[in-house]
């Protein structure tokens, strides 16, 4: 047998070496993904008037950092200034509730021809936001094919309490025929008005998010309360705040659900969280979302007669916060559960441009016009 020499210990260590450097790199390379990013789904005024506009689909691909128009409007909105809103979903089809004017009683969306739309039209009963109960919030449940309303407050005679007063919530599918299923919940004792901020799933299995005032005096704290539905049964649980029971602003809060995660917007500069799934429920005020709402705000216009207030939307499971620059340009930021800038939109009067988390310029579109995202619930 021939002795291996010191040398062929060396050759056959480096051989080794370069073999399992060589498997370690292929065994890499094919673990390596390539993450392309959201894709957010949105739908860009054209045509506008102060009366009426068309609606075009785009695709912001944020991980290309690209904008894509299809080119062609998908509905067309009228009598905007008698209540006309566009709320919808993306897919095929595109789902978008039918709004009604609360004048004249007629329509206010059009489909346009050369795209699948679902146009959506509440039952009757629920296609006026105002029925001689008062006004009503109201949204859509894809997996019933149903809207669900609620009425949006409920408010107790002076020096009164809503003691013994309930809370209806009904659901009715939009197929000929279908019957209304509605769900009658106490309201918590000691409360002088409630009012619905939000609402989202079936009587089965959603919610609906309550601003309540506890006392019989003037300036007094509220609460914040989460209706649970499941199987036809409510269950209200109070939500710890950092807002002191207040939601509502002067200025209209915003609301955008990414999974089971609702935030809001307030005129205090922040945007508060609810983890709506969580056993024990509490306001939270994201760090990092919350850092760059600030900093938007110290460059917010200068001529602002006031401190303007963020609008949210989501899609995809990405939160975006709307907030205008010195000159009044719409910004949109994409950012992800942790509040980590995605990337951006910024909309001017001559275009409408992407940019990377970086900042770096990416599409660039000359479509000028205000920008619409989808809406979970459709919630209305």
């Amino acid at each position: 047998m021939k002795t291996m020499t010191p040398r062929s210990h060396s050759r056959i260590a480096t051989f080794m070496s370069i073999l399992l450097a060589i498997v370690l790199v292929a065994g890499c390379a094919q673990k390596v993904v390539i993450v392309d990013g959201p894709k957010i789904n949105l739908m860009v005024e054209a045509d506008a008037s102060s009366s009426k506009f068309d609606a075009v689909p785009f695709l912001w691909n944020i991980g290309k950092n690209t904008l894509k128009s299809s080119g062609t409007a998908a509905v067309h909105v009228e009598d905007i200034p008698n209540g006309g809103i566009l709320c919808w979903q993306p897919g095929s089809p595109v789902r978008v509730v039918q709004q009604w004017s609360y004048l004249s009683k007629k329509p206010l969306i059009t489909t346009i021809s050369s795209w699948d739309v679902n146009l959506l039209t509440p039952p009757e009963g629920m296609q006026h936001l105002l029925t001689q109960d008062g006004f009503i919030d109201r949204w859509y449940v894809s997996d019933e094919s149903a809207f669900v309303s609620v009425p949006l407050e409920l408010d107790a005679l002076p020096n009164k309490t809503l003691d013994g007063k309930t809370l209806a919530i009904t659901e009715q599918g939009v197929a000929s025929g279908s019957k209304a299923q509605t769900l009658t919940v106490p309201v918590p004792s000691g409360q002088t008005q409630m009012v619905v901020e939000y609402g989202s799933g079936s009587i089965t299995n959603g919610f609906v998010l309550v601003e309540a005032s506890e006392k019989v005096v003037k300036n007094a704290s509220g609460s914040i309360w989460l209706l649970r539905m499941n199987s036809t049964k409510g269950t209200w649980v109070r939500c710890d705040d950092a807002f002191g029971g207040i939601i509502t602003s002067d200025q209209g809060s915003s609301f955008a659900r990414v999974g089971s995660l609702l935030y809001f917007t307030h005129t205090d500069m922040k945007i508060g969280c609810i983890d709506t799934s969580a056993t024990s429920l509490s306001v939270t005020l994201p760090e990092t979302i919350n850092t760059l709402l600030a900093k938007l705000h110290r460059e917010q216009p200068i001529d602002a007669p006031y401190n303007v207030q963020a609008q949210l939307a989501s899609d995809n499971g990405t939160l975006i916060i709307e907030y205008p620059d010195a000159n009044w340009n719409a910004l949109y930021y994409a950012v992800d559960a942790s509040g980590t800038v995605l990337g951006s939109l910024r909309s001017d009067k001559t275009s409408i441009t992407s940019f990377d988390a970086k900042g770096k310029q990416g599409s660039s579109i000359n479509t000028p016009g205000s920008i619409s995202f989808p809406s979970i619930g459709l919630f209305q």
